[in-house]
């Protein structure tokens, strides 16, 4: 008898344990179930949870918070200006349709505007000395092409005028009233020209980034103090807006890179080809490049 009871016993602790360990069995298949059930619901509105959980952001440490700001303080101050200027444009009262164009550099150079117009022969000579400025920035960006066999500066000056003209025929901006030309300036005798954007401060920068690559310093430092100075002479003449001076500087910089990349494409272009060319023994910006004399 007590072999049978002992029997029992243990039947019964071994039927218990195996009730138990299939109870633990399925609460953990339970478990996975609604575990794969939260992931499929995550997936189903577009993934978010598993988006948010590999996000970039979501692995930065109190550190990396302040390592941007340490590191990176030019675009912590671009977002910041963002910010403060995101106030301003839905706080500012547009300048009616009747008024005259708001222009900061116009107001700055008042004073000098009040000293040209009260003296013409002033005038008449810094239009003729920033005449004689674009004549240099001319000759020396068809010499870096005719003397020296380097297109890159000339080819950007072609690039920049063709989308001078489209915009500024595109965008037809009102003369200034208190305009001071002169029969001196450039364009010579008073014509009419574009405003948008600004021919002289754009091809004054290219000249400078060509000096630069050719570690022309001086001169390179030469034109960019004449090229304030001209910038601050069309602001006071009313010649620009500042609007086409700052976009000037812009496009001199972005056509420089345009017209470098496109005579590095077709030089390689040419080696791929097999086209007999003469190359200069000078580099531009690291790259050879084709000369006007080709076989």
């Amino acid at each position: 008898m007590n072999g049978d009871t002992f029997h029992n016993r243990n039947s019964s602790s071994s039927t218990l344990s195996k009730r138990n360990s299939t109870e633990r069995k399925g609460d953990v298949t339970e478990m996975k179930k609604k575990s794969a059930s939260a992931t499929a619901t995550a997936t189903e509105v577009g993934g978010y949870g598993w988006w948010l959980g590999n996000a970039y952001f979501m692995k930065w440490r109190m550190e990396d918070v302040f390592g941007v700001v340490k590191y990176h303080p030019i675009p912590c101050i671009f977002a910041a200006s963002l910010l403060f200027f995101m106030g301003v444009e839905y706080t500012l009262r547009m300048i009616p349709a009747s008024a005259p164009p708001f222009d900061l550099g116009f107001i700055v150079t008042v004073p000098l505007n009040r000293l040209l117009a009260a003296k013409p022969a002033l005038n008449t000579l810094f239009a003729g000395l920033n005449t004689v400025f674009v004549a240099m920035q001319t000759a020396y960006i068809l010499g870096t092409f005719l003397i020296e066999g380097r297109p890159r500066a000339t080819i950007s000056a072609l690039f920049m005028f063709t989308f001078r003209g489209i915009l500024g025929y595109a965008t037809q901006l009102p003369l200034p009233e208190d305009f001071l030309g002169s029969g001196v300036d450039f364009p010579v005798g008073n014509v009419s020209f574009f405003l948008f954007y600004s021919g002289h401060v754009a091809a004054s920068v290219i000249a400078s980034l060509d000096m630069k690559r050719m570690q022309r310093w001086e001169m390179a430092r030469v034109f960019d103090a004449l090229n304030v100075l001209q910038v601050v002479r069309l602001l006071s003449t009313r010649g620009h807006y500042t609007i086409d001076l700052a976009v000037g500087i812009g496009a001199g910089i972005l056509f420089d890179s345009m017209a470098g990349n496109y005579v590095e494409t077709r030089t390689k272009l040419s080696a791929a080809n097999g086209i007999g060319v003469e190359y200069s023994p000078k580099h531009e910006n690291g790259v050879k490049y084709q000369s006007v004399s080709s076989d």
